[in-house]
């Protein structure tokens, strides 16, 4: 495989991404009871634990398994488009950002599987608790939106079928 360090690095990525998402969840799992916040629940910025059964927003609560099913094969697609847009495209911006949300991707998906929900613990004011993985799923995005309002012209179908990377 050409090009076969800058797709170790994305692995590597992936792995401390996940690494670094599961080493803060069991953190404050392991120091703190759901519903603790610190320094304090009134505190603009804390650590607040909480699980989420849903996914964003708590949509769709309380349908584990169903969500189960759903973000293993958003993953596992995820995952296929991070090898092919690899090996047909290779750009970083395009890869850094499928990399981010595969990595925030598994975080997520291993709480759901191990835990029956999600592990959340960062509050920023009123908006929803979240996790390090739900941060690596937007970051993607918007790297995966910047990647196409910028590049989506240059990486369109040619007339033979193959994708161009002028």
């Amino acid at each position: 495989m050409k090009n076969k360090p800058v797709y170790i690095a994305y692995c590597i990525m992936f792995a401390v991404f996940l690494w670094f998402d599961r080493f803060t969840k069991n953190l404050v799992m392991a120091n703190m009871e759901i519903g603790d916040a610190l320094p304090s629940q009134d505190a603009f910025v804390s650590i607040r634990y909480t699980i989420n059964t849903g996914v964003s927003f708590s949509l769709f609560s309380g349908h584990t398994e169903a969500l189960i099913i759903v973000q293993s094969v958003l993953f596992a697609a995820v995952a296929v488009a991070c090898i092919v847009t690899y090996r047909r495209l290779r750009h970083p911006v395009l890869q850094t950002g499928l990399c981010w949300v595969v990595a925030g991707g598994a975080g997520n998906l291993i709480d759901r599987i191990m835990y029956g929900h999600v592990v959340d613990f960062v509050s920023v004011g009123s908006f929803p608790v979240w996790n390090f993985a739900d941060m690596c799923i937007v970051g993607g995005c918007i790297l995966l939106g910047v990647y196409v309002l910028k590049h989506y012209a240059k990486h369109s179908e040619r007339p033979d079928g193959a994708l161009s990377d002028e």
